[in-house]
């Protein structure tokens, strides 16, 4: 049993002691067969919310009416849901109502694939009524019961199949990938953040090319939006993209890149991105914009962030097909630059201005500043403030003649 599993065994005994019965449930579950790292250990009770909350000190209803208690125990949170069952979806995300149950077996028959239906006790011991087990050492993504059903109550769930797709390298089950080629029009009920959430998880992750040629191969793209208009964009990303992207900014910045009809603007509109990734997407494209004219050049350098090298450079690859640039070699050249932005300059504009009282503050002073952060970035003038001072002299001579 995974160390995880061993922290929380004492909040499975406490709930025991209490007469009721508690199962390790979810992902953690599926991630310790699957021998990858476990990121939360969720737990499954015949408790209800008000009794877990008597039994522990310190709890959180983050989803009491769906059952849901957050606890702390030794410095770590745990979630501890209900047995429950739930009635149709039908606003395709949440159940219209939710009846708590006894039996371990009757949550388990709720969930979405037979990979995160499977429990364990305390002891180690699996219960799993839908061969969650057999399916996962075939590397099969199955969904509990009738896929119909599963993907009508919840169509994210299709997306969610795709992404783990994409995280695990598994396959979709035949009844599975069929019901998404029958029931993919339903996505476009669902709030188009949802799938974003999923999309960004799959386009980071190592199975990205699998992932992509099952949305391309059961219809998926054209309940998506720019993708439905623009098919040539998933054969696009097959032919170019060789491996995991860095983050959605990244990826709508190969997108827009592929297809420039479609502006940074429409894309983060339509798929409601925040600033910051819209931002981070220009970042890139600018960056690379100015690589394919200049090269590695301190201008580029300069306008790229530090934190933007990475996806930077696979961006490079991924459009270049150059797999000789590294971050390493960005990193370097970055660290020669002379200075690394605008503060970074011996001199500001409040300078400038004093240097001529006569003219009238205007676009004339964030001009010359463009023209010395210029001159300083490509090493023709030396950032030392009386040397600045001197070039804006004779600047201002060769304005006047």
């Amino acid at each position: 049993m995974k160390p995880e599993f061993k922290e929380a065994i004492p909040v499975l005994e406490k709930l025991e002691e209490h007469g009721f019965h508690a199962f390790f449930v979810g992902g953690s579950v599926r991630d310790s067969l699957l021998n990858r790292t476990i990121d939360d250990v969720d737990i499954a009770s015949n408790a209800t919310p008000e009794q877990v909350q008597k039994i522990f000190d310190k709890t959180i209803p983050i989803g009491i009416e769906h059952g849901t208690i957050m606890i702390r125990y030794n410095h770590i949170s745990y979630e501890v849901t209900t047995f429950r069952t739930e009635s149709d979806y039908t606003d395709f995300r949440h159940p219209e109502s939710v009846e708590f149950v006894k039996d371990i077996h009757e949550d388990l028959s709720r969930r979405d694939f037979t990979m995160n239906a499977i429990a364990m006790n305390k002891d180690g011991t699996l219960i799993d009524p839908y061969e969650g087990q057999m399916h996962i050492n075939e590397k099969r993504i199955e969904t509990v019961r009738n896929a119909d059903e599963r993907f009508q109550e919840d169509p994210l769930r299709m997306m969610r199949a795709l992404r783990f797709v994409s995280q695990l390298g598994f396959h979709l089950g035949k009844e599975a990938e069929d019901a998404i080629v029958r029931n993919h029009h339903l996505l476009e009920k669902i709030a188009v953040e949802r799938i974003a959430a999923e999309m960004e998880k799959l386009w980071k992750a190592p199975y990205i090319l699998k992932a992509l040629t099952i949305l391309y191969e059961t219809g998926i793209w054209q309940s998506l939006p720019v993708f439905k208009q623009h098919h040539t964009l998933i054969q696009k990303s097959l032919n170019h993209i060789p491996s995991p992207l860095y983050s959605l900014a990244e990826a709508i910045a190969c997108m827009h890149l592929f297809y420039p009809n479609v502006s940074i603007d429409d894309w983060c509109k339509r798929w409601k991105l925040s600033k910051a990734i819209k931002h981070r997407s220009y970042d890139l494209i600018n960056g690379y914009q100015l690589y394919r004219v200049q090269g590695l050049t301190p201008e580029t350098l300069y306008r790229l962030k530090p934190e933007l090298f990475e996806e930077f450079v696979h961006l490079v690859t991924v459009l270049t097909g150059n797999s000789q640039l590294t971050v390493k070699e960005v990193e370097r050249a970055y660290q020669q630059l002379p200075i690394k932005n605008r503060n970074d300059l011996n001199i500001n504009g409040h300078e400038i201005i004093r240097l001529y009282p006569d003219r009238n503050p205007g676009p004339w002073v964030r001009e010359w500043l463009d023209q010395i952060e210029k001159q300083v970035i490509n090493g023709e003038l030396q950032n030392e403030k009386q040397t600045i001072m001197e070039w804006v002299e004779q600047w201002n001579r060769r304005e006047r003649n």
